[in-house]
């Protein structure tokens, strides 16, 4: 079997700019200026701050118990890591707290869709462009992270923030308080989520999370939802009830069965795309994500996980969803090539899959928000295997049953 590496790393982190740079010199130096990071601190500190203190059960505490520590004794955090990391905990500490609290009765979640496949696979323009569909429902970033309407403004500085610790995080991915967000961020309640495990080296949480039934994450999952479909039905400020959530997250592959046991009628949407594209630039997604936060990145240890992880996982769903210990008929698979060349087309492919039709109107919409939204806008993300030590020819090797499987064309 083909092992994907190839030369030594030559991956360079990105500049940073001044600010960032000035605040992890500076910050350390001043004893004090910055919190500890401690389990009890954080969840007395959101309880404080809300006037609340119901989680709504306990199954959240030990992951979150983990990757506190692990923050603290193995992610090796800038300034600026610890100060992104600390903000995003007790936002979403807080917003636990506001979601148990709330006294709406949840509104149902029916039959929905679930977009998953692997990273920088199309998961994302396919989800936003779902989102036009007014009798679809995408969660936004704004009342995933806050709940409340009124902190609209507050979300999109939140997620932008990003921008501006790595400016080239935009040639990778588009953040903006309105857009569709992704699931890792209403299962980051729970802790057991890409989003504590990606842009932090924390191996403790990494490892617990790879072990963990994810049937309680999921439950958390349908339990926000169904406040957010009672809060805000139709996504726009209206009271017109949406007839289907559309989901999106890679990771959602990692944790079918959990997913199907607490959404035993969703359909999965599942993209497929050349993994000589998508693993390195995963990769350079990763690493950048953790410079943002560590002036230590191990690029080699991302490289090697994600390049044979990943082929497992995708070995894995299609074995299960052959065998039946996964419902085949639940599954739509998208190309990503015909995503990229007739957008139209694949949409229609996934609203006949769904019992329902793409109509001249849903058309004029997709091809008008892609209109004003061309490819590489912030600029081009530049990612390529040898980057990361890999080799191209090995990985078309190693990936070839899953592409044959597919039909994955040779991305040249």
């Amino acid at each position: 079997m083909a092992d994907a590496r190839g030369a030594e790393a030559s991956w360079r982190p990105p500049a940073r700019p001044a600010w960032v740079q000035k605040l992890n010199t500076f910050a350390p130096a001043v004893p004090g200026l910055l919190t500890t990071l401690d389990a009890d601190e954080l969840t007395g500190t959101a309880t404080a701050t809300t006037g609340l203190d119901d989680f709504g059960g306990d199954e959240w505490y030990e992951p979150f118990r983990i990757f506190v520590a692990s923050l603290r004794d193995e992610a090796e955090l800038t300034a600026t890591g610890h100060l992104m990391v600390r903000a995003e905990l007790l936002r979403t500490l807080a917003n636990r707290l506001r979601v148990v609290a709330d006294p709406t009765v949840p509104a149902a979640v029916a039959a929905p869709l679930f977009i998953t496949g692997t990273a920088r696979s199309g998961t994302s323009i396919l989800h936003e462009l779902l989102a036009l569909d007014p009798e679809l429902r995408a969660p936004l970033a704004w009342e995933v992270l806050y709940t409340d309407e009124a902190a609209r403004a507050a979300a999109d500085a939140d997620v932008t923030w990003w921008d501006e610790v790595a400016p080239e995080y935009r040639t990778m991915h588009e953040n903006g308080g309105d857009l569709p967000m992704e699931c890792i961020f209403l299962t980051a309640h729970a802790f057991l989520s890409d989003q504590w495990t990606g842009p932090q080296d924390v191996p403790a949480l990494a490892k617990h999370t790879a072990r963990a039934d994810h049937t309680d994450a999921y439950r958390w999952h349908r339990r926000q939802l169904g406040v957010l479909g009672a809060h805000h039905r139709s996504g726009d400020g209206s009271n017109r009830p949406a007839r289907r959530w559309v989901l999106k997250a890679p990771s959602h592959l990692a944790t079918l069965d959990a997913l199907f046991a607490v959404y035993p009628d969703a359909v999965v949407v599942q993209t497929h795309r050349d993994p000589a594209r998508t693993i390195p630039s995963t990769i350079s997604l990763m690493a950048t994500l953790r410079w943002m936060r560590s002036d230590r990145v191990n690029v080699e240890g991302l490289a090697a996980r994600t390049a044979h992880g990943t082929a497992a996982l995708l070995d894995w769903v299609d074995a299960r969803r052959a065998s039946g210990e996964l419902p085949d008929g639940q599954f739509v698979d998208v190309a990503y090539a015909e995503l990229v060349q007739d957008p139209v087309a694949a949409l229609r492919g996934v609203y006949g899959a769904v019992g329902r039709e793409l109509g001249d109107d849903g058309a004029a919409r997709i091809r008008a928000y892609l209109d004003a939204k061309p490819k590489a806008k912030h600029g081009e993300h530049r990612y390529s295997p040898a980057a990361f030590g890999l080799d191209e020819d090995d990985l078309q090797a190693r990936y070839g049953g899953y592409c044959e499987r597919h039909d994955i064309a040779r991305e040249r």
